[in-house]
């Protein structure tokens, strides 16, 4: 994703970088949650596993991109376009 300013970039950019950063991190979150599963199941068959940390340590990044998501949104609202 690009990281220039907001108010820098045209409405076309911020509309391809929001369905682009959208799909992305629903992709990620999706597999985090299958992860967080599979760590669950297997700590729970096998005991403990470190794979349980994985989907902890990976969610900040879809924490960022749903609040970068939410930026282009409010900028795209200050311009008149939805």
């Amino acid at each position: 994703m690009n990281n220039r300013p907001l108010n820098g970039m045209t409405i076309e950019e911020l509309q391809i970088n929001r369905k682009t950063a959208l799909v992305f991190t629903w992709m990620l979150t999706i597999m985090l949650l299958i992860l967080l599963a599979m760590g669950i199941y297997t700590s729970v068959a096998k005991g403990f596993s470190t794979l349980m940390a994985i989907p902890f340590a990976l969610s900040p990044i879809a924490i960022l991109n749903f609040k970068r998501i939410k930026e282009i949104n409010e900028e795209l609202k200050v311009r008149g376009v939805q």
